[in-house]
């Protein structure tokens, strides 16, 4: 049951197929091809989902396949995909570069052992992540009338709808939700990432795969400790870790690159709601630090934020349409914060990462970057997006009246993941000599 449940999800790549398979995107390995073409079509599913339960479509495999590949191959006909000058040959495999696939390797086992013995799994599975996806299932489309009964509001109905359209999408397959397979795409992801970001990062190899492994450590530790198996969060980092690897690129003037990129940033701002502050910090700290002219940038910025805004877009137009969005209100008012739980959202934050093995996922990148000196422009990027991350979570904590201690408690380490893989992902950005190029403008 488990396998039948996770194939329509390691199917994704024969959806995105289309697009990695045009000839801009033959400089990344095939495994990094792969992995690339699934979190493709896992956005562009979960997009057409969306528009059929928006235009009261019932679900089918079918039908969503019928809708998510033509989909795919017509974005794969946009000129921001016409074939791009071959690069020269990828950087020779070093010692180095097999110790830091080692440690990957390591990252991996550990995660899927611990999801094995139900280590990491994450309570939130059973709350809401996977109750909704197997609603979804039977009803074939987003049930509202579940979503709005009083005693669901647990449910989070405003949250995004990637993850519980997916989950949905399987359990179709499957014929019921397997929870064992949700588990699963904890370890899944992890492989995924360590399989492909040496290659997306490009290149030194040595520097890369360094990169690469810290970023995928780090994510199995803290997912491991912060029991994430199962929810949001694994997703999330996906779409970000490799969406933040294609634009520490040299080459991610690239219209393709960047157009790639928007379609990860679509895929993770549809995920979880923290997902879109990374999109929108991202896209401006690349517009400040490699877009120009000012033509340019808005060429730049199309490509990175026209798909997020076309996603969210159908994801809102259905949510207020159906009237589910209410608990933003929850939070209160935008611009009020309690400053007087500062110094406990402090001490909260430093007591909820140093129980994810001490702190040293969080710590190791931050020591490895200032033991690598200056940083160079283009790692700003990632070491930025990180400190908006933190900011913004900042913010969302100082909104609570009452003491916000317990909820920093259980959610700090986990929404902050992505915070030392942007580190991590920051040291793989050449030196003087390797600085990025700037952004010109396409000739289509």
């Amino acid at each position: 049951m488990t396998a039948v449940w996770l194939a329509p999800l390691l199917l994704m790549p024969l959806v995105g197929a289309p697009l990695l398979l045009r000839t801009c995107f033959r400089r990344f390995p095939a495994g990094a091809r792969l992995v690339l073409a699934g979190a493709a079509g896992a956005a562009l599913t979960s997009f057409v989902m969306t528009l059929f339960a928006l235009a009261r479509w019932r679900w089918s495999l079918a039908a969503v396949a019928a809708g998510a590949m033509p989909l795919a191959w017509a974005l794969s006909r946009l000129p921001a995909f016409a074939p791009a000058p071959p690069l020269g040959p990828a950087s020779p495999s070093t010692p180095a570069s097999r110790l830091a696939a080692l440690v990957s390797s390591g990252a991996v086992a550990a995660a899927a052992f611990a999801t094995s013995l139900a280590a990491a799994t994450s309570p939130d599975l059973f709350n809401f992540w996977g109750t909704k996806a197997e609603q979804f299932a039977a009803a074939r489309g987003i049930d509202v009338a579940y979503l709005q009964e009083p005693f669901h509001g647990f449910l989070h109905p405003y949250y995004p709808p990637l993850v519980t359209n997916l989950g949905a999408l399987a359990s179709m397959a499957a014929g019921r939700f397997s929870w064992e397979g949700a588990m699963a795409t904890f370890p899944l992801l992890v492989a995924a990432l360590a399989v492909a970001l040496p290659g997306v990062l490009g290149g030194r190899r040595d520097r890369s795969g360094a990169a690469s492994a810290l970023a995928v450590s780090a994510i199995a530790i803290v997912g491991i400790r912060a029991f994430v198996a199962g929810n949001g969060d694994t997703p999330l980092v996906f779409f970000e870790a490799l969406a933040m690897a294609l634009l520490l690129r040299r080459d991610a003037g690239d219209p393709a690159l960047q157009a790639l990129a928007g379609l990860l940033f679509a895929g993770a701002a549809t995920t979880k709601v923290e997902g879109l502050p990374f999109v929108l910090a991202s896209a401006a700290l690349f517009l400040a630090l490699r877009a120009r002219p000012f033509r340019s940038a808005l060429a730049v910025t199309a490509r990175l934020l026209g798909p997020t805004a076309l996603a969210l877009a159908a994801w809102f137009a259905f949510g207020v349409s159906r009237g589910l969005f209410h608990e933003y209100s929850e939070y209160g008012p935008f611009a009020t914060l309690h400053l007087e739980h500062f110094p406990r959202v402090v001490a909260a934050l430093a007591a909820a990462l140093a129980g994810t093995a001490h702190g040293l996922p969080f710590l190791v990148p931050v020591i490895c970057l200032f033991a690598a000196g200056r940083p160079p422009r283009a790692s700003w990027l990632a070491i930025g997006t990180a400190a908006a991350l933190v900011a913004f979570l900042l913010f969302a904590y100082l909104h609570m009246a009452d003491d916000p201690r317990l909820w920093v408690t259980w959610s700090a380490a986990r929404v902050l993941m992505p915070v030392p893989v942007l580190l991590a992902l920051a040291l793989s950005a050449g030196r003087a000599g390797g600085e990025p190029e700037p952004v010109v403008p396409s000739p289509h």
